[in-house]
Protein backbone atom coordinates (compact mmCIF):
# COMPACT_ATOMS: atom_id res chain seq x y z
CA UNK A 1 0.00 0.00 0.00
CA UNK A 2 1.88 3.39 -1.06
CA UNK A 3 0.20 6.69 1.24
CA UNK A 4 -0.81 9.54 -1.45
CA UNK A 5 0.46 12.67 -1.72
CA UNK A 6 -1.94 14.17 0.59
CA UNK A 7 -1.12 11.52 3.69
CA UNK A 8 2.56 12.03 3.22
CA UNK A 9 1.93 15.73 3.83
CA UNK A 10 -0.14 15.32 6.62
CA UNK A 11 3.00 13.56 7.69
CA UNK A 12 5.13 15.95 7.38
CA UNK A 13 2.76 18.61 8.73
CA UNK A 14 2.22 16.85 11.98
CA UNK A 15 5.47 15.88 12.29
CA UNK A 16 6.84 18.87 12.30
CA UNK A 17 6.23 19.36 16.38
CA UNK A 18 6.31 16.39 18.19
CA UNK A 19 3.70 17.26 21.04
CA UNK A 20 5.64 17.02 24.97
CA UNK A 21 3.57 14.52 25.88
CA UNK A 22 3.79 11.77 23.80
CA UNK A 23 7.68 12.35 23.94
CA UNK A 24 7.23 11.79 27.76
CA UNK A 25 5.23 8.86 27.00
CA UNK A 26 7.22 7.51 25.24
CA UNK A 27 10.21 8.15 26.84
CA UNK A 28 8.98 7.06 30.53
CA UNK A 29 8.38 3.36 29.85
CA UNK A 30 11.69 2.96 28.54
CA UNK A 31 13.43 4.84 31.67
CA UNK A 32 11.04 2.36 33.91
CA UNK A 33 12.31 -0.42 31.85
CA UNK A 34 15.75 -0.23 32.00
CA UNK A 35 15.39 1.72 35.47
CA UNK A 36 14.47 -2.31 36.91
CA UNK A 37 17.19 -3.66 35.03
CA UNK A 38 19.66 -1.18 36.82
CA UNK A 39 19.08 -1.77 40.51
CA UNK A 40 18.76 -5.70 39.91
CA UNK A 41 21.95 -5.45 37.96
CA UNK A 42 23.66 -2.90 40.93
CA UNK A 43 22.14 -4.91 43.60
CA UNK A 44 23.51 -8.09 41.78
CA UNK A 45 25.43 -9.00 45.14
CA UNK A 46 23.01 -8.10 47.13
CA UNK A 47 20.39 -10.28 45.53
CA UNK A 48 22.82 -12.77 45.16
CA UNK A 49 23.17 -13.27 49.49
CA UNK A 50 19.55 -13.09 49.69
CA UNK A 51 17.98 -15.20 47.57
CA UNK A 52 20.76 -17.64 46.00
CA UNK A 53 23.02 -18.12 48.93
CA UNK A 54 26.24 -19.95 48.71
CA UNK A 55 29.83 -20.71 50.43
CA UNK A 56 31.19 -18.93 47.49
CA UNK A 57 30.60 -15.11 47.13
CA UNK A 58 31.31 -15.17 43.28
CA UNK A 59 29.17 -18.47 42.79
CA UNK A 60 26.30 -16.19 44.24
CA UNK A 61 27.00 -13.30 41.93
CA UNK A 62 27.20 -15.61 38.86
CA UNK A 63 23.69 -16.98 40.05
CA UNK A 64 22.22 -13.75 40.32
CA UNK A 65 23.73 -12.34 37.35
CA UNK A 66 22.14 -15.68 35.61
CA UNK A 67 18.83 -14.92 36.76
CA UNK A 68 19.25 -11.65 35.53
CA UNK A 69 19.71 -13.17 31.97
CA UNK A 70 16.78 -15.33 32.55
CA UNK A 71 14.05 -12.08 31.84
CA UNK A 72 15.95 -12.04 28.84
CA UNK A 73 14.72 -15.51 27.88
CA UNK A 74 10.84 -13.89 27.68
CA UNK A 75 12.12 -11.00 25.48
CA UNK A 76 11.62 -12.34 21.97
CA UNK A 77 8.21 -14.10 22.84
CA UNK A 78 6.51 -10.56 24.29
CA UNK A 79 8.26 -9.07 21.23
CA UNK A 80 6.42 -11.31 18.67
CA UNK A 81 3.09 -11.37 20.78
CA UNK A 82 2.96 -7.10 21.62
CA UNK A 83 4.48 -6.47 18.79
CA UNK A 84 1.86 -8.13 16.58
CA UNK A 85 -0.46 -6.33 18.86
CA UNK A 86 0.71 -3.11 18.25
CA UNK A 87 0.66 -3.39 14.27
CA UNK A 88 -2.94 -4.80 14.60
CA UNK A 89 -4.90 -2.99 17.91
CA UNK A 90 -2.36 -0.33 17.66
CA UNK A 91 0.71 1.65 19.14
CA UNK A 92 -1.26 3.08 22.04
CA UNK A 93 -2.87 0.13 23.69
CA UNK A 94 0.64 -1.62 23.37
CA UNK A 95 2.38 0.28 24.91
CA UNK A 96 -0.32 0.94 27.51
CA UNK A 97 0.45 -3.10 28.17
CA UNK A 98 3.85 -2.91 28.70
CA UNK A 99 3.70 -0.27 31.44
CA UNK A 100 0.88 -2.51 33.61
CA UNK A 101 3.48 -5.68 33.81
CA UNK A 102 6.81 -3.75 33.84
CA UNK A 103 5.30 -1.63 36.86
CA UNK A 104 3.62 -4.48 38.95
CA UNK A 105 6.15 -7.19 38.32
CA UNK A 106 8.40 -4.47 40.05
CA UNK A 107 6.21 -3.56 42.62
CA UNK A 108 6.15 -7.42 43.59
CA UNK A 109 9.61 -8.36 43.39
CA UNK A 110 10.27 -5.31 46.06
CA UNK A 111 7.69 -7.35 48.70
CA UNK A 112 9.21 -10.71 47.68
CA UNK A 113 10.39 -13.11 50.96
CA UNK A 114 13.53 -14.13 50.93
CA UNK A 115 15.64 -17.23 50.68
CA UNK A 116 16.00 -17.03 54.20
CA UNK A 117 12.06 -16.93 54.78
CA UNK A 118 11.04 -19.50 52.57
CA UNK A 119 13.66 -21.33 51.09
CA UNK A 120 13.90 -22.46 47.43
CA UNK A 121 10.45 -20.52 47.15
CA UNK A 122 11.70 -17.37 47.01
CA UNK A 123 14.20 -17.67 43.95
CA UNK A 124 11.64 -19.60 41.94
CA UNK A 125 8.95 -16.27 42.38
CA UNK A 126 12.13 -13.70 41.60
CA UNK A 127 12.92 -16.08 38.33
CA UNK A 128 9.19 -15.82 37.67
CA UNK A 129 8.66 -12.14 37.64
CA UNK A 130 11.86 -11.29 36.36
CA UNK A 131 10.49 -13.94 33.21
CA UNK A 132 7.19 -11.90 33.06
CA UNK A 133 8.58 -8.61 33.12
CA UNK A 134 10.40 -9.94 30.38
CA UNK A 135 7.68 -10.35 27.92
CA UNK A 136 6.83 -6.72 28.37
CA UNK A 137 10.20 -5.30 28.22
CA UNK A 138 10.30 -7.11 24.83
CA UNK A 139 8.16 -4.28 23.23
CA UNK A 140 8.46 -1.40 25.64
CA UNK A 141 12.10 0.35 23.95
CA UNK A 142 11.11 -1.12 20.73
CA UNK A 143 7.26 0.10 21.03
CA UNK A 144 8.04 3.90 22.34
CA UNK A 145 11.08 4.08 19.95
CA UNK A 146 8.17 3.14 17.14
CA UNK A 147 5.48 5.70 18.48
CA UNK A 148 7.98 8.59 18.83
CA UNK A 149 9.90 8.50 15.50
CA UNK A 150 6.33 7.87 13.77
CA UNK A 151 5.99 11.40 15.29
CA UNK A 152 8.76 12.83 13.62
CA UNK A 153 9.29 14.34 10.55
CA UNK A 154 12.16 13.63 8.37
CA UNK A 155 15.36 15.38 9.10
CA UNK A 156 14.33 14.84 12.83
CA UNK A 157 13.83 11.51 13.51
CA UNK A 158 17.79 10.70 14.19
CA UNK A 159 16.97 13.54 16.91
CA UNK A 160 14.40 12.03 18.70
CA UNK A 161 16.05 9.00 18.19
CA UNK A 162 18.71 10.06 20.15
CA UNK A 163 15.94 11.15 22.73
CA UNK A 164 14.67 7.96 23.22
CA UNK A 165 17.78 6.12 23.24
CA UNK A 166 18.79 8.47 25.45
CA UNK A 167 15.70 7.40 28.08
CA UNK A 168 17.42 3.78 28.44
CA UNK A 169 20.53 5.06 30.03
CA UNK A 170 18.76 7.82 32.07
CA UNK A 171 16.76 4.41 33.68
CA UNK A 172 20.21 2.74 33.88
CA UNK A 173 21.58 5.86 35.51
CA UNK A 174 18.16 6.67 37.82
CA UNK A 175 18.83 2.63 38.88
CA UNK A 176 22.61 2.89 39.41
CA UNK A 177 22.23 6.20 41.37
CA UNK A 178 19.64 5.11 43.94
CA UNK A 179 21.13 2.07 44.51
CA UNK A 180 24.77 3.82 45.02
CA UNK A 181 22.58 6.22 47.49
CA UNK A 182 21.61 3.35 49.11
CA UNK A 183 25.08 1.12 49.69
CA UNK A 184 26.98 4.53 50.71
CA UNK A 185 23.88 5.90 53.68
CA UNK A 186 22.72 2.72 54.64
CA UNK A 187 24.96 0.01 56.50
CA UNK A 188 25.34 -3.41 54.97
CA UNK A 189 23.06 -5.43 57.90
CA UNK A 190 20.14 -2.34 57.16
CA UNK A 191 20.69 -2.83 52.66
CA UNK A 192 19.90 -6.60 53.65
CA UNK A 193 16.94 -6.38 55.71
CA UNK A 194 14.92 -4.04 53.78
CA UNK A 195 16.72 -1.57 52.25
CA UNK A 196 17.04 -2.84 48.60
CA UNK A 197 13.39 -3.39 48.49
CA UNK A 198 12.76 0.42 48.21
CA UNK A 199 13.86 0.88 44.47
CA UNK A 200 11.86 -1.55 43.58
CA UNK A 201 8.69 -0.69 45.22
CA UNK A 202 9.43 3.14 43.91
CA UNK A 203 9.31 1.87 39.73
CA UNK A 204 6.05 0.56 41.00
CA UNK A 205 5.11 4.24 41.92
CA UNK A 206 6.50 5.56 38.57
CA UNK A 207 4.98 3.12 36.45
CA UNK A 208 1.43 3.84 37.56
CA UNK A 209 2.11 7.56 36.59
CA UNK A 210 3.31 6.46 33.66
CA UNK A 211 0.22 4.36 32.55
CA UNK A 212 -1.98 8.10 33.27
CA UNK A 213 0.09 9.08 30.95
CA UNK A 214 -0.17 6.71 28.11
CA UNK A 215 -3.71 6.22 28.55
CA UNK A 216 -4.29 9.73 27.48
CA UNK A 217 -2.28 9.48 24.18
CA UNK A 218 -3.69 9.45 20.32
CA UNK A 219 -2.43 7.25 17.82
CA UNK A 220 0.62 8.00 16.16
CA UNK A 221 0.12 9.86 12.81
CA UNK A 222 2.12 7.08 10.60
CA UNK A 223 -0.26 4.38 11.54
CA UNK A 224 -2.94 6.01 11.54
CA UNK A 225 -2.79 7.03 7.32
CA UNK A 226 -1.58 3.29 7.48
CA UNK A 227 -4.90 2.37 8.85
CA UNK A 228 -7.06 5.35 6.39
CA UNK A 229 -5.36 4.14 3.46
CA UNK A 230 -6.15 0.70 4.07
CA UNK A 231 -9.77 1.52 4.58
CA UNK A 232 -9.50 3.20 1.73
CA UNK A 233 -9.33 0.09 -0.02
CA UNK A 234 -11.97 -1.33 2.15
CA UNK A 235 -9.38 -4.19 3.26
CA UNK A 236 -8.63 -4.75 7.06
CA UNK A 237 -5.17 -4.78 8.46
CA UNK A 238 -5.62 -8.53 8.02
CA UNK A 239 -5.86 -8.46 3.98
CA UNK A 240 -3.15 -7.10 2.56
CA UNK A 241 -3.19 -6.98 -1.41
CA UNK A 242 -0.49 -9.60 -2.53
CA UNK A 243 1.26 -7.17 -4.65
CA UNK A 244 1.98 -5.11 -1.48
CA UNK A 245 3.23 -8.64 0.07
CA UNK A 246 5.47 -8.80 -3.05
CA UNK A 247 6.75 -5.90 -2.95
CA UNK A 248 7.89 -5.64 1.13
CA UNK A 249 8.56 -9.82 1.66
CA UNK A 250 12.43 -9.82 0.52
CA UNK A 251 13.35 -6.80 1.85
CA UNK A 252 12.04 -6.79 5.54
CA UNK A 253 12.84 -10.35 5.98
CA UNK A 254 16.75 -9.20 4.73
CA UNK A 255 16.72 -6.28 6.99
CA UNK A 256 15.36 -8.47 9.81
CA UNK A 257 18.17 -10.11 9.38
CA UNK A 258 20.13 -6.81 9.41
CA UNK A 259 19.02 -5.90 12.30
CA UNK A 260 19.97 -9.15 14.09
CA UNK A 261 23.22 -8.66 12.97
CA UNK A 262 23.93 -5.42 13.90
CA UNK A 263 22.56 -6.17 17.60
CA UNK A 264 24.71 -8.47 18.28
CA UNK A 265 28.01 -6.48 19.37
CA UNK A 266 25.98 -3.41 19.96
CA UNK A 267 23.30 -5.15 22.65
CA UNK A 268 26.93 -6.46 24.18
CA UNK A 269 28.59 -3.11 24.35
CA UNK A 270 25.15 -1.75 25.87
CA UNK A 271 24.66 -4.41 28.60
CA UNK A 272 28.51 -4.41 29.20
CA UNK A 273 28.40 -0.67 29.64
CA UNK A 274 25.52 -0.77 32.37
CA UNK A 275 26.50 -4.23 33.98
CA UNK A 276 30.33 -2.69 35.02
CA UNK A 277 29.60 -2.17 38.51
CA UNK A 278 29.42 -6.29 39.16
CA UNK A 279 32.36 -6.85 36.97
CA UNK A 280 34.71 -3.98 39.08
CA UNK A 281 33.52 -5.52 42.49
CA UNK A 282 34.28 -9.16 40.96
CA UNK A 283 37.23 -8.45 39.18
CA UNK A 284 38.61 -4.96 39.85
CA UNK A 285 38.28 -5.74 43.40
CA UNK A 286 36.59 -2.32 43.70
CA UNK A 287 34.29 -1.64 46.36
CA UNK A 288 30.45 -2.04 45.03
CA UNK A 289 30.34 1.82 46.59
CA UNK A 290 33.16 2.54 44.39
CA UNK A 291 32.40 0.64 41.43
CA UNK A 292 28.58 2.53 41.11
CA UNK A 293 30.10 5.69 41.76
CA UNK A 294 32.17 5.66 38.45
CA UNK A 295 29.71 4.31 36.84
CA UNK A 296 27.42 7.06 37.38
CA UNK A 297 29.99 9.62 36.62
CA UNK A 298 30.14 7.53 32.94
CA UNK A 299 26.59 6.98 32.56
CA UNK A 300 26.03 10.79 33.06
CA UNK A 301 28.26 11.46 30.22
CA UNK A 302 26.75 9.55 27.96
CA UNK A 303 23.32 11.15 27.75
CA UNK A 304 23.49 14.05 26.45
CA UNK A 305 26.16 12.46 24.13
CA UNK A 306 23.56 10.13 22.64
CA UNK A 307 21.38 12.32 21.74
CA UNK A 308 24.12 14.43 20.21
CA UNK A 309 24.81 11.76 17.59
CA UNK A 310 21.27 10.76 16.92
CA UNK A 311 21.00 14.15 15.68
CA UNK A 312 24.36 14.40 13.88
CA UNK A 313 22.87 11.21 11.88
CA UNK A 314 20.09 13.27 10.47
CA UNK A 315 23.17 15.38 8.92
CA UNK A 316 25.73 12.67 7.89
CA UNK A 317 23.74 9.49 8.07
CA UNK A 318 23.16 6.64 10.29
CA UNK A 319 25.36 4.32 8.87
CA UNK A 320 29.02 6.88 9.16
CA UNK A 321 28.43 7.28 12.68
CA UNK A 322 27.39 3.33 13.32
CA UNK A 323 29.79 2.10 11.71
CA UNK A 324 32.69 4.13 12.64
CA UNK A 325 32.30 3.37 16.33
CA UNK A 326 31.80 0.36 16.17
CA UNK A 327 35.11 0.27 14.30
CA UNK A 328 36.99 2.12 16.90
CA UNK A 329 35.52 -0.58 19.67
CA UNK A 330 36.90 -3.35 17.67
CA UNK A 331 40.45 -1.15 18.12
CA UNK A 332 40.14 -0.34 21.71
CA UNK A 333 37.83 -2.61 23.40
CA UNK A 334 41.14 -4.65 24.84
CA UNK A 335 43.07 -1.05 26.24
CA UNK A 336 39.99 -0.15 27.61
CA UNK A 337 39.41 -3.18 29.66
CA UNK A 338 43.12 -2.94 30.59
CA UNK A 339 42.01 0.44 32.47
CA UNK A 340 38.27 -0.88 33.79
CA UNK A 341 40.26 -3.84 35.35
CA UNK A 342 43.06 -2.05 36.48
CA UNK A 343 41.87 -1.75 40.22
CA UNK A 344 41.97 1.60 40.66
CA UNK A 345 39.25 4.67 40.97
CA UNK A 346 40.89 6.56 38.07
CA UNK A 347 41.42 3.35 36.03
CA UNK A 348 37.58 2.31 35.94
CA UNK A 349 36.24 5.62 35.33
CA UNK A 350 38.81 6.54 32.72
CA UNK A 351 37.67 3.22 31.19
CA UNK A 352 34.30 3.47 31.29
CA UNK A 353 33.91 7.47 29.91
CA UNK A 354 35.82 6.11 26.43
CA UNK A 355 33.85 3.19 26.44
CA UNK A 356 30.40 5.00 26.72
CA UNK A 357 31.07 8.16 24.38
CA UNK A 358 31.84 5.44 21.79
CA UNK A 359 29.01 4.07 22.93
CA UNK A 360 26.54 7.13 22.60
CA UNK A 361 28.12 7.48 18.99
CA UNK A 362 26.62 3.61 17.94
CA UNK A 363 23.47 4.08 19.95
CA UNK A 364 22.03 7.81 19.14
CA UNK A 365 21.18 6.69 15.60
CA UNK A 366 20.43 3.42 16.17
CA UNK A 367 16.45 3.06 16.52
CA UNK A 368 16.52 5.57 13.62
CA UNK A 369 18.25 3.63 11.58
CA UNK A 370 16.31 0.24 12.58
CA UNK A 371 12.55 1.73 11.98
CA UNK A 372 13.24 3.47 8.68
CA UNK A 373 14.23 -0.11 7.49
CA UNK A 374 10.74 -1.49 8.19
CA UNK A 375 7.07 -0.75 6.53
CA UNK A 376 4.00 0.87 8.59
CA UNK A 377 2.33 -2.22 8.35
CA UNK A 378 4.68 -4.85 10.10
CA UNK A 379 7.41 -1.90 11.73
CA UNK A 380 6.09 -3.03 15.15
CA UNK A 381 6.55 -6.86 14.68
CA UNK A 382 9.83 -7.06 12.19
CA UNK A 383 11.97 -3.95 15.03
CA UNK A 384 10.80 -5.90 18.07
CA UNK A 385 11.18 -9.32 16.92
CA UNK A 386 14.71 -8.73 15.32
CA UNK A 387 16.27 -6.32 18.13
CA UNK A 388 14.96 -8.71 20.98
CA UNK A 389 15.93 -11.89 19.90
CA UNK A 390 19.84 -10.29 19.64
CA UNK A 391 18.84 -8.90 22.93
CA UNK A 392 17.87 -12.04 24.81
CA UNK A 393 20.79 -14.02 23.45
CA UNK A 394 23.87 -11.85 23.43
CA UNK A 395 22.19 -8.77 25.58
CA UNK A 396 21.21 -10.59 28.64
CA UNK A 397 23.90 -13.03 28.82
CA UNK A 398 26.51 -10.01 28.54
CA UNK A 399 27.25 -9.65 32.13
CA UNK A 400 27.48 -13.09 33.20
CA UNK A 401 30.17 -13.83 30.41
CA UNK A 402 32.02 -11.23 31.09
CA UNK A 403 32.29 -12.03 34.59
CA UNK A 404 32.51 -15.69 33.99
CA UNK A 405 35.55 -15.23 31.34
CA UNK A 406 37.41 -13.16 33.79
CA UNK A 407 36.96 -15.34 36.59
CA UNK A 408 37.15 -18.80 35.44
CA UNK A 409 40.41 -17.63 33.07
CA UNK A 410 42.12 -15.60 35.76
CA UNK A 411 42.56 -12.81 32.70
CA UNK A 412 40.73 -9.60 33.67
CA UNK A 413 40.58 -8.66 30.02
CA UNK A 414 38.93 -11.65 29.06
CA UNK A 415 35.30 -10.36 27.98
CA UNK A 416 37.34 -7.36 25.74
CA UNK A 417 38.14 -10.33 23.03
CA UNK A 418 34.21 -11.56 23.10
CA UNK A 419 33.42 -7.65 23.02
CA UNK A 420 35.69 -7.45 20.01
CA UNK A 421 34.65 -10.37 18.00
CA UNK A 422 31.18 -8.71 18.92
CA UNK A 423 31.82 -5.34 16.85
CA UNK A 424 33.42 -7.02 13.87
CA UNK A 425 30.53 -8.82 13.23
CA UNK A 426 28.05 -5.91 13.54
CA UNK A 427 30.48 -4.05 11.22
CA UNK A 428 30.26 -6.94 8.91
CA UNK A 429 26.17 -6.52 8.45
CA UNK A 430 26.27 -2.29 9.27
CA UNK A 431 28.34 -2.44 5.79
CA UNK A 432 24.94 -4.03 3.66
CA UNK A 433 22.57 -1.51 5.08
CA UNK A 434 21.28 1.05 2.96
CA UNK A 435 20.78 4.44 4.62
CA UNK A 436 17.34 6.00 4.78
CA UNK A 437 17.84 8.67 6.51
CA UNK A 438 16.64 11.73 4.21
CA UNK A 439 13.46 9.57 2.88
CA UNK A 440 10.15 9.66 4.11
CA UNK A 441 8.89 6.63 6.38
CA UNK A 442 6.89 4.15 4.20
Amino acid sequence: MKLGTSARQRRTDTGHRVPGKVTTAAVLGTVLEWYDFAIYGAMAAVIGRLFFPADNPTVSLLVALASYAVGFVCRPLGAIFLGRLGDRAGRRSMLALTMVIVGVSSLLIGLLPTYASVGLLAPALLVALRMIQGLAVGAEWTGGATYLLEHARTGRRGLFSGIVQASTVTGFLLGTGIATVIVRVIPEQTVDAWGWRVPFLVGGVVAAIGLFVRLKLDESPAYREFGEGVRSNQQSTNDVPAADDDEWRTPTRRNWLLVLGIVFGVTLYGYTATSFPAFLTAVGALPLADALTTNVVALLIEVPLIIAAGALSDRVGRKKLMMGAMALFALGTYPVFALVASGTIAGALLGQVVFVVLFATVSGPMAAMFIELFPTRVRSTAFSSSYNIGVAVFGGTAPFVNTFLATSTGVDVAPAFYLTFGALISLAFLSRVRDRHDQELR
